[in-house]
């Protein structure tokens, strides 16, 4: 206690210390990143339109995706727990209505500096949508996976969005482990909701933190020095990718508006579960649609298109049917004596429990039950690609947003360049992209000569390089 006026030295109270979510990935450009998304299942069929608009997305995903590596790779170590005795305060303290989060009833405190990126919760529903679009996207579209090279570079992209999902999940499932934080202010003069840093010395950390913050605010002087009104040990801390004058310290009540410190997890308890059985499952239909596609197997499914399953649902039920009846049937009928088709009388018993199990048990019903299992995983993956998977990736993207929207307000407008410039470029693009298209009806008659030769040329090579590749085959 101050001796002259009998009030706390000085108060604790807890706070929250934290990255605001960067301009690259405030709501304008969030929101950009999924009509594009939207725009390349639109615009599928079109080729020229769908590689742009899936191209922007792709390139904004990725950025976030290589950011996920990073945050992983170089993330913040937490300093050692040093106790700090604090001036005792009683719970029905008047400091309250200024100090919302006062700390009462005790005289010490556990502190350890530590901040939180908020980046982490935007690059998680940025990178899990990219990941969770690319299921829908190859089961509508055979334009984006019509030839090797296009197929190929889809699905590096799609390695890179589930690369990224897990970083980023392993990432936040730690964000929960942040100490609790505190700043430290003279009674009399509250802080303001929202504080950001202006940088950290090193005289502001004598020794201890205990011994800190107890010189600071015994001495006016030194209390004077630190540049705002309150003491944020946590403006010490440091985040890779990051400016240390961007922290900021807020305190946070129930009722507050400012950025949460539960981010993604400890808003909806079953959220990790939900996560991971998406990404789980995405990766497995994707693995059975990969079956069907690529690997010399031969499915009763005729098509990946639904129209086509729709009309051959009759021929691929009876086919499952078949497949069944003919693995348990056949085993039946070899039975000693005829093998030239004579019948053999057998006298009525009652069969045993092994007996009857038996046509269960053979190869041949294992390879029957196995196709038709994985027919019906290959069927069960389409239509959960083309139906319901929009579905669940419209409700991830709701939630994740709603979280977003909890963690703060954005540090631009709209208004701002930093938040429409995206859209230009995007537009810029289409336009670009849109006179290339036309380049054969706006060409002079020289410019089509001259594009016909370069053809005839390229097609000469690709005759040559057909040639030597069934030469090297017969061989």
């Amino acid at each position: 206690m101050d001796p002259g006026t009998g009030s706390p030295l000085f108060i604790a109270q807890k706070t929250l210390c934290y990255y605001p979510i960067s301009t690259i990935y405030n709501s304008c450009p969030r929101y950009l990143f999924y009509a594009l998304i939207l725009a390349s299942c639109v615009t599928r069929w079109t080729g020229w339109l769908a590689d742009v608009f899936l191209g922007a997305a792709a390139t904004y995903a990725g950025t976030a995706a290589i950011q996920a590596f990073i945050l992983l790779s170089a993330q913040q170590k937490p300093q050692s727990p040093s106790p700090i005795t604090i001036p005792f305060i009683s719970a029905n303290t008047s400091l309250t209505s200024d100090f919302p989060e006062l700390v009462t009833e005790t005289d010490y405190i556990v502190l350890a500096p530590a901040s939180l990126e908020l980046d982490a919760d935007a690059v998680l529903a940025i990178v899990v949508t990219g990941y969770l679009v690319f299921l829908p996207l190859q089961a509508w579209s055979r334009v984006l996976t019509h030839d090797r090279a296009r197929n190929l570079l889809f699905y590096l992209w799609n390695i890179l969005m589930l690369a990224g999902s897990i970083c980023a999940l392993i990432y936040a499932a730690r964000v929960p482990n942040t100490p609790t934080q505190y700043m430290f202010c003279y009674p009399d003069i509250p802080p303001y909701d929202d504080t950001s840093s202006d940088g950290w010395q090193s005289s502001w950390r004598t020794s201890t933190w205990n011994s800190s913050v107890w010189e600071t605010f015994s001495n006016i002087s030194v209390w004077g020095q630190i540049g705002d009104i309150c003491y944020n040990p946590c403006f010490n801390t440091t985040q890779i990718l990051r400016q240390q004058t961007s922290l900021h310290s807020a305190t946070v009540t129930e009722d507050s508006a400012a950025p949460s410190s539960h981010g993604f997890w400890n808003k909806i308890l079953y959220s990790k579960r939900y996560i991971y059985s998406l990404i789980i499952l995405c990766l497995v239909l994707n693995c059975l649609l990969l079956v069907f596609k690529f690997l010399p197997y031969k499915s009763r499914i005729p098509s990946s298109q639904i129209v086509v399953i729709w009309k051959s649902r009759r021929k691929i039920w009876n086919g499952f049917k078949e497949d069944v009846r003919h693995g348990i049937q056949r085993p039946l009928d070899e039975k000693p004596g005829n093998e030239e088709g004579r019948t053999v009388a057998y006298p009525a018993k009652k069969q045993s429990l092994w007996h009857r199990l038996r046509p269960f048990l053979t190869w041949q019903f294992v390879n029957a039950f196995l196709h038709v299992s994985v027919d019906a995983g290959i069927l069960f993956g389409m239509l959960f690609s083309m139906i319901i998977s929009p579905f669940t990736i419209v409700a991830f993207v709701a939630w994740a947003e709603w979280t977003l929207y909890n963690d703060g307000p954005s540090q631009e407008s709209p208004q701002q360049v930093g938040q429409w410039a995206y859209l230009v470029s995007i537009a810029l693009l289409v336009i670009s992209a849109g006179i290339l298209t036309l380049k054969y009806r706006i060409a002079s008659s020289t410019e089509l000569d001259n594009e016909i030769e370069a053809t005839r040329m390229h097609l000469t090579n690709l005759e040559e390089k057909r040639e030597a590749r069934s030469e090297s085959d017969e061989l």
